[in-house]
């Protein structure tokens, strides 16, 4: 049985009121960039790690911007998962097109700061962490799901 807990570093690319996006392949939902940290291994190195195996570049990780703890059933498994969230930057990545993605399950696209909502941002307390970052709040976010009921949008 897979390991229903997971440890993620995710990053936060913005350019142009823009964030990046990562979408897997016949899910409905988006999720920021990123992946699981390995036993022994940094957030930073992870999502450095990861980074390059998605979109085969390589990023500067710059600020924690915040923890969100979340969870969902899958096929009537529970799954939790914690992230650690970065602010992550690459001179070369331009909004003018959605970048080529190196794993052939997932695809990229940029979306409009203020249209998060639209396409599905998981887990959702990613939305408020955005938000509060683009407003100029320098403080860490925390937010969490573990407390609340499991909905709809979280049952795949």
């Amino acid at each position: 049985m897979p390991n229903p807990f997971h440890h993620l570093a995710r990053g936060i690319f913005i350019k142009d009121n823009k964030v990046l996006l990562a979408q897997a392949t016949g899910y409905p939902n988006t999720f920021l960039p990123g992946g699981h940290i390995e036993f022994g291994e940094s957030a930073k190195d992870a999502l450095i790690r990861e980074i390059e195996e998605e979109l085969g570049i390589s990023c500067t990780v710059g600020s924690l911007l915040g923890l969100v703890e979340h969870k969902w059933e899958k096929k009537g498994i529970l799954h939790c998962e914690i992230n650690q969230v970065f602010q992550v930057t690459n001179d070369e990545l331009t909004t003018s097109f959605n970048p080529k993605s190196s794993e052939p399950h997932l695809k990229f696209i940029w979306c409009n700061a203020d249209e998060l909502d639209t396409k599905n941002l998981q887990p959702y307390p990613f939305r408020n962490l955005i938000k509060n970052y683009l407003n100029g709040n320098k403080d860490v976010w925390w937010e969490s799901t573990l407390n609340s009921a499991i909905d709809d949008a979280n049952r795949s």
